[in-house]
């Protein structure tokens, strides 16, 4: 007979350094810590090796503790306490030094984040269109009412009949689940408000119990499911959508083979199977299936259809058999084949544009020099042509002076140009950008390229319409200097 491994916790007060044995949490969620030494192990709160209430207890202290980083929890061995706990106590008075020892013991805190809860926003099929599991010897009967120890359950769950849903205790009885419900759990003598879902289970003596179906951080989809090995593909239709979107053989306590559906539960993240010999309605509420259609659906994949409801709205939904709802389910839109395709071709279509604009301004970087890198030699610029002289300067990256320039005004002036490294081509400048940090550059040309190019003015021709001359910098003419007379407004 196997032995059932225990474990027990020993925190860590982060702020304080406080190592202890935890027996149970306090009020305000922080862990209840006696001294690992004195500590009697009958005195700790143990857990089952691998048991859902030690993921329980984690959450419930994350959601009452208002600073959970705070703390930091290790379980050990409940049968080698006394000789491993002593020592491990004092590794984790250091536990940055030792973390390479302490890794294996380490518990991870699951996130305080809300789970994702119920996210269809379509109508539900009514309950007479409500599909229920087939298992190779018939159709699983309903639960017997009268069978279910709700003493126990409330002893054990701090709930009764009158708590439950009427709808979810219909479902319950189905052999389906409820929704998410705060339990009020006794474990080790310590209550716990605990989330979950709730289905009955049928013990041999025939008496009906709950089996509370808790919260997880996320689904282990590396590991082997009831002998199924999920490929590439099935771990990311499980992400994606939920549902594996095919039919595999799971194999079951017994070894038998079953064909079935896989889901992620949305609410929980538990993955569950269920047989796939279903028997599927051919009328959801006002809507006829084809044999085609229920095929689809028997298959596993998604079924896009044009759904009418009982007031006879119609609407656009997809439906699936999702072996966490044992039914047949509205697919959430984010969780639609048709939804996550689209998405996938906009991202496509994204980066081949984004690939497209870089390849076009590498192009045109490109066009301005040589395979290795260096500048391209250029023989002119606009309608100036270079000498062999200013080629060879601006090859080298150099700046050449080039006069007769022809502005837009269609005025001559004279610019300095050089090649720009940041911009990947030659750039035209007023001044020589070379002399521009220590010597004052000449006005020959800058006023009028500043004016004639680039928009701006200066006190001296703030008043000028007419383009300036090369080296003008302030009115030409008598008949310029009456228009910088000119008054602006009505004298005041």
């Amino acid at each position: 007979m196997e032995t059932i491994q225990e474990e027990v916790l020993i925190a860590r007060n982060n702020e304080t350094g406080q190592v202890g044995a935890v027996t149970g949490l306090n009020e305000d969620g922080t862990p209840k810590m006696t001294d690992v030494k004195s500590a009697k192990l009958s005195d700790l709160v143990k857990f089952t090796k691998g048991q859902n209430p030690l993921e329980a207890f984690m959450s419930n202290f994350m959601r009452q503790c208002k600073n959970p980083t705070t703390f930091g929890f290790f379980k050990v061995p409940a049968d080698r306490y006394e000789s491993v706990g002593m020592a491990m106590a004092d590794f984790i008075k250091d536990p940055e030094t030792n973390a390479e020892i302490l890794k294996e013991f380490k518990v991870e805190q699951p996130s305080v984040e809300k789970t994702q809860s119920e996210t269809m926003s379509e109508p539900q099929p009514e309950a007479k269109t409500a599909v229920a599991p087939e298992t190779p010897g018939g159709k699983l009967s309903a639960i017997d009412e009268s069978k279910i120890d709700w003493s126990n359950i409330k002893q054990k769950w701090g709930i009764d009949k009158n708590a439950i849903d009427p709808k979810d205790l219909t479902e319950m009885l189905h052999n389906r689940k409820s929704k998410l419900m705060t339990l009020n759990a006794d474990y080790f003598g310590e209550k716990f408000d605990i989330e979950a879902r709730l289905s009955f289970q049928t013990n041999p003596d025939g008496n009906v119990t709950v089996k509370p179906h808790f919260i997880r951080t996320e689904p282990d989809l590396s590991q082997e499911f009831c002998g199924v090995k999920f490929t590439k593909e099935d771990k990311e239709m499980l992400k994606n959508t939920g549902n594996l979107g095919r039919v595999v053989e799971i194999t079951d306590a017994n070894g038998n083979k079953i064909p079935s559906f896989v889901s992620i539960d949305r609410m929980t993240h538990e993955l569950q199977a269920s047989p796939a010999n279903v028997y599927i309605h051919d009328k959801i509420s006002q809507t006829d299936l084809s044999p085609k259609e229920i095929a689809i659906l028997k298959s596993g994949k998604q079924l896009p259809i044009e759904f009418t409801d009982a007031k006879g709205a119609t609407y656009h939904v997809v439906l699936q058999y999702s072996a966490a709802e044992q039914k047949v389910e509205f697919v959430p839109r984010p969780c639609r084949l048709e939804n996550i395709q689209k998405q996938e071709e906009v991202k496509k279509e994204n980066h081949t544009e984004t690939l497209n604009n870089g390849a076009k301004e590498q192009e045109k970087k490109q066009s301005w020099t040589l395979e290795d890198g260096s500048i391209k030699p250029i023989g002119k610029w606009k309608n100036v042509h270079f000498t062999d002289q200013q080629k060879a300067d601006y090859a080298a990256g150099k700046t050449v002076k080039v006069e007769g320039y022809i502005d837009k005004q269609g005025k001559e002036s004279t610019v300095y140009v050089k090649f720009d490294p940041v911009k990947g081509r030659p750039f035209p400048h007023s001044t020589n950008p070379d002399e521009a940090q220590s010597i004052k550059p000449a006005v020959e040309s800058e006023t009028q390229f500043a004016v004639n190019n680039e928009g701006k003015t200066n006190e001296a021709t703030k008043n000028v319409n007419e383009p300036l001359q090369k080296g003008q910098t302030a009115p030409k003419d008598e008949e310029q200097q009456k228009q910088q007379r000119k008054p602006k407004g009505p004298k005041i």
